[in-house]
């Protein structure tokens, strides 16, 4: 709460009459209150008691379940903060909080997650001034809409789980992979899915996130195609190859696909700028299946730049920022 007290008692007595109106039933009304209310202290810098009007405010409509409404003055929120300037570390520290509280008082299933998730990521990057944003909101974000029981929303998650710091959101990422792997009906073709969820892990330099994401798709895999392909343990990984007798081409190219980005990961989990050989040994050999696949050969370029600093596929400008852009639906944070 704002430190004066005489600004507390303001707030507490606009507070009361915010809710005495949301009982009477008078919801645009009380709502349009207070944003004039915020406009003034905004107008006189008091950010403070701005921010924490409208938190509070917004809360309040959650309760009365007035979703619509207390979302308008969520934005409204955001761009308040936005004015306010805090980066970082300090906006985590002194109202990451709000945004969090008010995103789990509203129901996975409300209409208004959709949007709210992507001007609450936006607002994200800006404050943190990098592509990620802050993971943990990632993470309630990206859940709120795997649950949302939609099925454009929960396609949406990707964007978030994957920018989670959490490993057990890996798990919901690769059981979204999953079943739309399932659905497309093309057994064969289980490559592109794979590769969708070890390269963005990779691209925020996490391996490990990567690793985990493959184990869990290849133990499904292992399941559902044991009739067509041989998966052979080799340490912690599989080694796929079509059973003897199967001529399918693009079943051997999948194949290919995932032992490569195996390998891929194995590489850069223990990179550095010395194994740069290792990584352009590998990309040379699998050069002629990568090119089976439309663009990932320009995404696996990038993460060589990421890791071991080389270049191995020319023709390309700023690859992963622009596979991150894409990721998230637009342009990345400036």
């Amino acid at each position: 709460m704002p430190k004066s007290s005489s600004v507390q008692l303001r707030l507490k007595k606009s507070l009361a009459r915010f809710k005495s109106r949301i009982e009477d039933g008078s919801y645009y009304e009380a709502q349009q209150t207070i944003r004039a209310i915020t406009n003034r202290y905004v107008y006189a810098k008091n950010y403070d008691a701005a921010t924490e009007l409208l938190y509070q405010s917004s809360m309040i409509l959650t309760e009365y379940k007035k979703y619509d409404e207390a979302s308008d003055l969520f934005l409204y929120l955001l761009e308040v903060f936005t004015m306010e300037g805090k980066q970082g570390q300090e906006f985590e520290r002194d109202d990451l909080i709000k945004i969090e509280d008010f995103l789990n008082a509203l129901p996975d299933s409300d209409s208004n997650i959709f949007n709210l998730a992507n001007e609450t990521f936006k607002f994200a990057r800006k404050q943190c001034q990098n592509e990620v944003g802050f993971p943990r909101l990632n993470k309630l974000v990206g859940e709120k809409l795997y649950y949302s029981g939609d099925a454009k929303t929960i396609e949406q998650s990707q964007k978030f789980l994957v920018f989670s710091d959490d490993l057990s959101d890996v798990k919901l990422l690769a059981a979204l992979y999953y079943d739309t792997y399932k659905n497309a009906g093309n057994l064969n073709n289980f490559g592109t899915y794979l590769a969708q969820i070890a390269t963005p892990y990779l691209a925020v330099r996490h391996a490990s996130f990567a690793k985990e994401g493959l184990t869990i798709l290849i133990k499904k895999l292992a399941v559902d195609i044991a009739k067509n392909v041989e998966f052979t343990p080799v340490n912690e990984w599989s080694i796929l190859e079509p059973h003897t007798g199967n001529n399918s081409e693009e079943l051997d190219n999948n194949c290919k696909l995932v032992n490569f980005l195996q390998l891929l990961v194995e590489t850069c989990e223990h990179g550095s700028s010395g194994n740069s050989e290792n990584f352009k040994g590998l990309f040379t050999r699998y050069r002629p299946i990568l090119l089976q696949f439309e663009g990932i050969i320009y995404t696996i370029n990038a993460i060589g730049q990421l890791y071991f600093n080389v270049t191995v596929e020319q023709k390309q400008n700023d690859f992963l920022r622009s596979m991150m852009g894409n990721l998230l639906g637009g342009a990345p944070a400036n």
